[in-house]
């Protein structure tokens, strides 16, 4: 049987309106696409084609108006519907929007009867071509617009804008009790996802994919990246039960998940003994190479209690710890099980950090070393041959200096060294 799903593209760089359109369109038996600009919506449109589309007015990239215009001004898709939503409606931003070639106008706050009233109008409603509209010059308020509009587009707009404002004003407090009441209900499910999503991806990230499905790829100029490794855990692991495998890996990793999340590092994987963690993602800061050297410290510190307190139900791990900052690329991969992951020759030489590191010891490389050495005794290692990457120079990174040190061994930041953190741009974590 032939699909005969209507498909509106919903275009708005707000997450949670996208999600609260979406759900009401779905729920009405609509297919929704989204996007969460002009430029993203226009190669939905060349691929999918679809019945209309749904477009916020101030977005970044690309704008409503610019949206509708390359819609419109393109034979093979100038038939396809178009609704501006807007804040307001302005005599200026009307006639922006019939210049552009919409056919139609949304007021926000707007109910559903309003919303699925003009969808319905308009893809049951046969509309003329743009190019087959006669060009006139109007005066409005001093300014001059060029449109393209027959009679009775412009009526219909016209009529349809007016109207859309009576109603607005007669039904304003109604709409925002319904709003309420709706938003309520939809933060309920939403959050359900959401705190799914959140407990494997950043905020950033869980919203955009619970609006958008998809995240837009970035590159970051600085981050540090950290990888760990048990040393000899390929020779214990024959010895224990899969029980005890897993409770001892949680034992360690959930510490450290706690430690990360403490300063304010994201946890990218976990590949068998190995766990990685990455500092300055999704949100650029200036303190992301002094978070992760001090992640890594409380990781030693956690070991090195462990192994003075053992308990000899969990095996005992020798840390190695390997820190590069660098440059790299990040992104989510993936349709069904998502993957937020990290990419560049930053990931590489961090890795060999981990894997050039003496045991119980903090390797870190020149670049993390420039951008924590006032904080932070380091003993200089030397050049390293490194494999595919010739000879690096690398740091054991010892503990924090005296004098901005807590604690006589030097894993805890007194309030001097907290101070001098805050003017970086951060509020550090205890």
């Amino acid at each position: 049987m032939i699909e005969t799903k209507y498909k509106v593209l919903v275009v708005d760089d707000h997450p949670a309106l996208v999600t609260l359109i979406k759900h009401k369109l779905i729920h009405r038996g609509f297919e929704v696409l989204t996007a969460q600009n002009g430029e993203d919506a226009f190669e939905i449109v060349e691929i999918e084609h679809p019945d209309l589309i749904i477009t916020d007015v101030e977005m970044p990239v690309m704008n409503g108006y610019q949206l509708c215009s390359s819609v419109k001004e393109n034979e093979k898709y100038s038939n396809i519907p178009v609704i501006l939503v807007t804040s307001l409606v302005t005599s200026d931003s009307l006639m922006k929007g019939i210049s552009a070639g919409a056919d139609n106008y949304l007021t926000k706050p707007y109910d559903d009867h309003t919303l699925f009233k003009k969808v319905d109008e308009l893809l049951k409603r046969p509309l003329s071509k743009i190019s087959e509209r006669e060009s006139v010059k109007v005066e409005v308020e001093g300014k001059e617009y060029e449109i393209k509009a027959d009679v009775e587009h412009l009526v219909n707009l016209l009529v349809s804008t007016y109207k859309n404002t009576l109603a607005q004003n007669v039904e304003l407090e109604t709409v925002k009790q319904k709003m309420k009441v709706i938003n309520r209900e939809l933060e309920l499910s939403k959050n359900e996802h959401l705190d799914l999503l959140q407990n494997i991806f950043p905020d950033k990230i869980a919203e955009s994919l619970l609006a958008y499905g998809t995240v837009t790829p970035e590159r970051f100029e600085n981050v540090s990246i950290m990888f760990t490794d048990f040393d000899g855990f390929s020779k214990v692991v024959p010895n224990l039960s899969p029980e005890e495998l897993i409770r001892s890996l949680s034992y360690y990793f959930d510490k450290y998940d706690e430690f990360a999340e403490e300063n304010e590092l994201i946890k990218i994987k976990t590949i068998g003994d190995s766990y990685m963690a990455v500092g300055g993602l999704p949100e650029v800061n200036n303190t992301h190479a002094i978070d992760t050297v001090l992640t890594a410290l409380k990781m030693k510190k956690f070991t090195n209690q462990f192994n003075n307190d053992k308990d000899d139900s969990i095996p005992v791990f020798p840390l190695r710890i390997g820190i590069h900052t660098g440059s790299a690329v990040v992104g989510v991969i993936g349709k069904k099980r998502f993957a937020y992951d990290i990419w560049g020759n930053a990931v590489n030489l961090a890795s060999r950090m981990e894997q050039n590191a003496n045991q119980e010891y903090i390797n870190i490389s020149e670049s993390t070393y420039n951008e924590v050495k006032e904080f932070f005794i380091c003993e200089n290692r030397g050049d390293i041959e490194v494999k595919n990457m010739g000879s690096v120079p690398m740091y054991n990174l010892k503990r924090i200096k005296p004098e901005y040190s807590e604690d006589q061994e030097g894993f805890t930041p007194n309030r001097i060294f907290i101070r001098e953190y805050r003017t970086l741009g951060h509020k550090i974590q205890m």
